[in-house]
């Protein structure tokens, strides 16, 4: 079978359901060893060099989140998928913050659910060749495992759940290294944010960040978060494998955020502007679809308005191509990025930085500076 010789390694304290998954891995040509929580499965992590770890969140000893954040320490490049019957959805939230690929929820009525998302998170991390198969429709969305779950429910409905949800999602809205400065301000006026950033270092050499609109607004934002940190979470752990340098490529990616988008079936659609520095070259490379999000470049008091054609938002089926632009910024330079109220503009030229905020006219601002080496 196309999967003849791979590792799995299943950690779950239910020994019958750890039992069933391990017989179904079997049957696929999977080689498993089982754990039932998290410090076995550690001691037996080295031993066994596993392809893929299946995990559940919740179990004695070590749990599910601690052994996920003890595997990014010590094999980062080792994909995992959660399966768990816990429907806090913090915890999934911090699973996927984690770098998990996916996750399932309990209880699995169709077990060829678990073979695609095995044979689709194989496949994304490059290690292995899985070769293509029939998809199931709609299985690429990272959001497919939540709407099977009652947690969609729990988002679209419970705005308590979804902001607290979302917040969790957000950087620090602070962050200085060598070579880089980053900041934003969130302004939402109403109890989830219908804008989105975020800023991640890619590698010694990079970093990426991105401002984000949706519409429509409400509950939804925060599902929509999940599905796009989700997604970067993927494409920037196969950049660390050595696979794919899509992440580095605002163009593609705005690509495969639309089909992401387009698949979720939410309805919603995104203007984004998408940023990837360079922090030798001071080079940056900037991918923009929608006309909400404004980019400037900065230079001391100086704010001045980049002219980039206009692009249609993401999450359309029709959608064309996204805008994509190279900048050179001087040490000290920035490119910013605004959406919305006047309250934006003058937070980032103050360089007053706090991240989500509370704010009646609603908007954002995003810093993105070089400095020194």
């Amino acid at each position: 079978m196309q999967l003849d010789g791979l590792t799995v390694l299943v950690v779950e304290d239910d020994p019958v359901f750890r039992q069933l998954v391990s017989d179904y891995c079997t049957q696929l040509g999977l080689a498993v060893t089982g754990a039932e929580d998290g410090q076995e499965a550690l001691e037996r992590f080295h031993d066994i060099e596993p392809d893929l770890v299946l995990v559940d969140l919740c179990m004695p000893r070590m749990g599910g989140l601690e052994l996920l954040k003890a595997i990014s320490r010590i094999a980062p490049e080792v994909p995992s998928i959660v399966i768990t019957g816990n429907k806090a959805m913090s915890d999934v939230v911090d699973a996927l913050r984690l770098g998990a690929w996916d996750y399932l929820m309990k209880p699995l009525t169709d077990l060829a659910v678990l073979k695609q998302a095995i044979i689709d998170c194989l496949r994304e991390t490059g290690d292995v060749a899985v070769p293509e198969e029939p998809e199931i429709p709609g299985w690429e969305d990272p959001g497919q495992s939540i709407e099977m779950a009652d947690n969609f429910d729990a988002i679209k409905h419970d705005t308590q759940t979804a902001s607290l949800i979302q917040a969790q999602l957000f950087p620090e809205f602070s962050q200085r290294r060598q070579g880089y400065e980053f900041g934003y301000n969130l302004f939402r006026n109403q109890p989830v944010s219908d804008r989105l950033c975020d800023g991640f270092e890619c590698g010694d050499r990079f970093y990426c960040a991105y401002l984000a609109r949706v519409q429509p607004s409400g509950n939804l934002s925060a599902f929509v978060s999940v599905i796009i940190r989700s997604f970067f979470n993927q494409k920037l752990k196969r950049y660390r494998q050595g696979g794919s340098e899509a992440i580095l490529e605002p163009f593609t990616m705005l690509s495969y955020l639309n089909e992401q988008l387009v698949k979720s079936g939410l309805g919603c659609t995104l203007d984004i502007t998408y940023l990837v520095l360079d922090r030798h070259s001071r080079r940056v490379a900037i991918g923009r679809a929608g006309s909400q999000v404004k980019v400037y470049l900065r230079a001391g008091d100086l704010l001045s308005p980049l002219a980039l054609p206009e692009s249609p938002p993401v999450g359309q089926s029709s959608w064309s191509q996204p805008i994509c632009h190279y900048r050179d910024l001087d040490e000290g330079q920035a490119l910013v990025l605004l959406e919305g109220a006047p309250i934006a503009r003058e937070t980032v030229m103050a360089e007053q930085f706090g991240g989500l905020q509370e704010d009646t006219a609603g908007g954002a601002c995003l810093q993105l500076k070089s400095s020194a080496g």
